[in-house]
């Protein structure tokens, strides 16, 4: 059927051009079911262009983030579009780990979207005081920026992560464990270097500069930090890497130097892809659900879209898991090792 209004879809179900609105707008409302159904069955396509005039808003929603060849932020991406299901669509900017790209990305955005979904490279944005001060809703992924932390978040358990992962070496024996960093800058790359050294003193195993690595979270970040490991006179014998980029440097830069995993050096990454059972030996690392993590940004954002501030904000936290393969010197093909909470969900007067 050609030209189907709301007024057609109102009058099947027996309920008003209001209550249908609603439903479209993603509100529980009363014979919502039957709505859908008349919709579906009357061929209703929503004027979009109409309805948000109406509304105020665009329909759109940006989503920011640093590396999009990463495949964790393609899985974040790809989570968000799921969540936002036919009310909205994304707005894709990817920002290649650049400050002044970010700033410039978030003042165009203004005024165009409803919402932003924000990866920071850095914990400094001159852009995010705008932002604010125009009541943008706002949800930070995996990254904070200082200075603003009442706002929506959902991160991982990193601290954590860096911790198992620096655990799990220990437990294989070594002791002259080096970590290469992200961006101290940056909050997973703070956070997991925090969490090595928090496993190394509680094992009483010395914290030594040399094997202390900061780098970018790129695949010559990783190659680069690598390299500058096995130039020392006495190179580690373990070392956990900070994100699944940096591995694959470092990876590279092992087999240039002939160096085997696990005999010689055992490794161990942050954050899992197809790639890493496919690896010989298959790569042991901390992994935590990308797309989860998109999801509930998305879900965060569109209620903070709908409701305003008539909640607190809220700092969400996604578990992380260690999957033990053989890069490490393990036997066994493959084991999971979860945290033991379950996804957390703080608010701003309890987050630390």
């Amino acid at each position: 059927m050609s030209n189907v209004t709301i007024s057609d879809v109102a009058r099947k179900v027996g309920v008003s051009e209001s209550t249908v609105s609603r439903c479209l707008s993603g509100f529980n409302v009363r014979n919502a079911e039957a709505i859908r159904k008349a919709i579906k069955e009357l061929g209703y396509r929503p004027n979009l262009v109409a309805r948000n005039l109406k509304s105020g808003r665009t329909g759109l929603v940006a989503l920011i983030v640093p590396d999009i060849t990463n495949p964790f932020f393609a899985s974040i991406v790809r989570g968000a579009e799921l969540a936002a299901g036919e009310d909205y669509m994304i707005q894709l900017i990817n920002t290649g780990e650049q400050p002044e790209r970010e700033e410039w990305a978030i003042q165009r955005m203004m005024g165009q979207v409803d919402g932003i979904i924000y990866v920071p490279s850095q914990e400094d944005s001159e852009a995010m005081t705008d932002v604010t001060d125009r009541s943008i809703p706002l949800v930070f992924v995996d990254r904070l920026i200082k200075n603003f932390r009442n706002i929506d978040s959902v991160l991982a358990d990193n601290l954590t992560g860096g911790e198992m992962a620096t655990q799990h070496l220990v437990e294989h024996g070594h002791t002259k464990i080096a970590h290469i960093s992200g961006p101290l800058t940056s909050t997973p790359g703070k956070e997991r270097a925090a969490g090595f050294a928090r496993a190394l003193k509680a094992h009483k195993i010395k914290e030594d500069s040399n094997y202390f690595v900061e780098s970018d979270f790129t695949v010559l970040g990783g190659y680069q930090a690598m390299m500058s490991l096995l130039s020392l006179p006495t190179p580690p014998t373990a070392v956990f890497v900070a994100n699944n980029q940096m591995t694959i440097g470092a990876l590279k830069a092992l087999k240039e130097k002939a160096i085997k995993t696990p005999e010689k050096m055992a490794i161990i990454g942050f954050d899992d892809h197809e790639l890493t059972d496919l690896i010989d030996p298959p790569l042991t690392v901390i992994s935590r659900d990308a797309h989860l993590q998109g999801a509930i940004a998305m879900q965060t954002l569109l209620e903070r879209i709908k409701g305003g501030n008539q909640f607190p904000p809220k700092r969400i936290k996604v578990d992380v898991r260690l999957i033990v393969r053989g890069s490490c010197g393990s036997t066994c093909r493959h084991r999971e090792t979860s945290t033991s909470n379950a996804n957390k969900v703080l608010s701003a007067s309890t987050r630390s």
